[in-house]
């Protein structure tokens, strides 16, 4: 018990040595010998691993029963230690901030008790385990809504495109602990979809090309104009600023949903996020996003958010930055390829591009891809194409099998060769022990005809998912265990000697050491992109030797050229339109790949978290952490203060909480560090993107002069 102090803090702290006896022993103190040492929590014993900084709140009694449905035994019981630690942990926190209360709330308190009100503080208000993103990006078509609605164990949750209809708009599906089926469909503004009717009338307008009455875009502006305001609108300009929707939007732009049945959302969700042919009345053109919740099931753990990211993007300003925004927040990337078009697929490949990047720039931690319709072979053809295999095939599910490892052997040579071009030798992601590519069928998995479940490979995908929730988990009570019981550790021992200690620590010139290591370090840390710099260079005059090669794409015969509604398209978001004819077109992206190529492998190398080097972020601040460590330790030694004096562990603590705040906002940034290029060169060819928008004779010449 702490001693009653005038001037330190005047209220018992609690003794938890009947808690900590729940909490296995490496997550409490140090060795016998050194009961003061605490160390960090170890827990290599868990399957998992290390990493992360959240934490997870308990669910309520009556949840828990069902909460781990989706495990197997061994694993549910390591889950539920995972929730008694933690639980117990909790308990630790609370007690130790009912004891404090009346000094805690004190307006004049000494600094420790400042710092101890604001680390309890922070702690208690932990979130649940952040949501583990996987993303559903692939072309219009390949099955990505029927994969989801295998994965999730339903069959027509969300609507499944037909050959007539896809998905409209990013729909993130969160599995959670709700009794009912709940969505939320954010609309577009009123200036938002503004923004977009004009540049609809800019395509539709005349550029004196009958040729182009079968474009795309054009196709796709006279769909979204009937969906909202009927036919006929779309001859004139006038006839377009005159019309009224024909389909009630709520002054909110938010409809909400709520239903205790599957099937009743879906009907209820298919006019909201599917693309219709025909017909009027239909909101889908105003989607922005939606988001769907999902009740607790035995297939699945809680926290899992998955993203059906619509083909390629979108012509609307709004719903192409979501289209962004959710590839760059995924921690798990799945490129969706049917199975007929896996084989030299455009689209695929760009979106393969888009992973990687995602991996460089975003949150991205592993990706794959995932071959849908495997099921999908006419056997007489695959029989007479098929070249030096051993021995004849003697049915639809041999066949099927045969090929699709095939189609894994190639693939994965593809991605991997592809990605050692890109990645250092030792990125964890290129010496991953998991699978590149799955080959998947949902229409089998439902209705068994040539393959079993295992070989349709959909619970092996919920396999994966789940060892990825063990290993966040695992992450979330380790760090959260550590931070709680060192804060505990410090309260105990707050004010002793408090006088003594300030004395020490102000004589020790610790404060003007700090100083000149930090400006060392400032100058490690510069080093580290100093090196990018000849790249750099070197990747801009790749460039300037390239972009003429790369205008011309745009207009050369087998390019652009002749599709001059989509170059006016192109023109009008500045360089970047979504195209289903020649997957995305990104103007600026292409100019800076060059760049890109040149200085990919060494921004990894400045930014990866794993196996960090001197050339390396982290490698720096970890050793400035050390080194302070050490620093803290040894006047602590040379002046006889305990090893857990209260204001050397605030020292510490305070740095490791500032390094892990810089550590996360470093990450944060990281996206717009890689995507400036493309910024810049955006904002530079601005003038003539607008000049492209804007000539009405021939949008080819303008891109030739630019």
């Amino acid at each position: 018990m702490a001693s009653k102090n005038s001037s330190t803090c005047s209220t018992e702290i609690i003794n938890v040595e009947d808690d900590e006896t729940q909490i296995p022993l490496e997550h409490r103190r140090g060795s016998r010998g050194d009961p003061g040492n605490y160390r960090p929590v170890s827990l290599t014993s868990i399957p998992g691993a290390e990493g992360g900084d959240s934490s997870e709140t308990p669910r309520k009694r009556k949840k828990k029963s069902n909460k781990y449905e989706a495990f197997s035994p061994e694993e549910k019981a390591w889950l539920e230690k995972y929730r008694t630690w933690e639980s117990q942990t909790r308990k630790i926190l609370n007690r130790t901030y009912s004891k404090l209360l009346d000094d805690l709330s004190q307006p004049h308190a000494q600094k420790e008790i400042q710092y101890l009100k604001k680390r309890l503080i922070s702690l208690q208000e932990k979130t649940s385990l952040d949501p583990i993103c996987i993303g559903f990006p692939g072309q219009t078509g390949a099955g990505k809504t029927s994969l989801l609605n295998a994965i999730l164990g339903k069959k027509l949750f969300l609507p499944v495109s037909g050959n007539s209809v896809c998905t409209s708009c990013v729909v993130r599906v969160n599995t959670s602990s709700a009794e009912q089926y709940e969505a939320t469909v954010h609309l577009l503004s009123d200036d938002e979809w503004k923004e977009e009717m004009n540049n609809l009338v800019a395509v539709l307008s005349e550029n004196g090309d009958d040729e182009d009455e079968d474009d795309e875009c054009v196709k796709d502006a006279i769909k979204k104009l009937h969906a909202i305001y009927g036919k006929g609108v779309e001859k004139t300009r006038e006839a377009l600023i005159k019309a009224k929707p024909q389909v009630s939007i709520p002054p909110r732009r938010i409809l909400s949903i709520e239903t205790p049945e599957a099937e009743k959302l879906s009907k209820k969700l298919d006019p909201y996020i599917r693309v219709q042919d025909e017909g009027g009345n239909r909101l889908w053109p105003l989607i922005k996003y939606v988001e769907v919740t999902v009740p607790g099931s035995d297939i699945l753990p809680e926290g899992i958010t998955f993203l059906d990211i619509p083909g390629t993007g979108d012509f609307n300003k709004k719903r192409d930055e979501m289209w962004k925004q959710s590839i760059n927040s995924c921690s798990v990337i799945w490129i969706i390829s049917g199975i007929v078009r896996v084989q030299g697929d455009k689209i695929q490949a760009r979106l393969l591009n888009d992973s990687i990047t995602a991996f460089r720039a975003g949150n991205c931690v592993d990706f794959a891809m995932v071959v849908t319709k495997s099921d999908v072979i006419k056997l007489d053809e695959y029989r007479s194409e098929r070249k030096n295999k051993n021995g004849p095939v003697e049915n639809e599910h041999d066949a099927i099998l045969e090929r699709n490892q095939d189609v894994k052997s190639k693939k994965e040579r593809s991605i991997k060769e592809k990605l050692q071009k890109q990645l250092p030798p030792d990125s964890e992601v290129l010496n991953k022990e998991h699978k590149w590519v799955y080959t998947v069928s949902a229409q089998e998995f439902w209705e068994p005809k040539h393959l079993s479940q295992e070989e349709t490979e959909i619970p092996e995908l919920r396999e994966y998912i789940k060892r990825l929730y063990l290993k966040e988990k695992k992450k979330l009570v380790t760090n959260y265990v550590t931070a709680v019981l060192s804060i505990h550790k410090l309260a105990k021992n707050l004010g002793s000697k408090p006088q003594f200690e300030d004395q020490v620590f102000r004589k020790s010139g610790v404060e003007e050491w700090m100083i000149k290591y930090i400006d060392s370090l400032d100058t490690d840390l510069q080093t580290c992109f100093d090196k990018i710099n000849q790249s750099l260079c070197e990747g801009v005059k790749n460039a300037e030797k390239s972009y003429r090669r790369i205008v011309n794409l745009l207009t050369k015969a087998e390019g652009y050229r002749g599709y001059h509604k989509t170059l006016k398209a192109v023109c009008l978001k500045d360089g970047v339109y979504a195209s289903k004819s020649f997957a995305r077109i990104d103007f600026n992206e292409s100019l800076a790949k060059p760049i890109y190529d040149e200085i990919g492998v060494m921004f990894e190398n400045i930014f990866r978290t794993q196996k960090p080097t001197r050339a390396n972020l982290w490698y720096h601040l970890e050793m400035f952490k050390d080194d302070v460590e050490n620093k803290i330790r040894q006047i602590g030694k040379d002046n006889s203060l305990p090893n857990d004096n209260s204001k050397g562990e605030i020292f510490l603590q305070e740095t490791n909480v500032n390094l892990q705040k810089l550590k996360k906002e470093i990450l944060q940034r990281k996206s717009g560090i890689y995507q400036s290029l493309c910024v810049s060169i955006q904002s530079d060819l601005k003038p003539h993107y607008k000049a492209g928008a804007d000539d009405d004779d021939d949008d080819d010449d303008v891109f030739s002069r630019g």
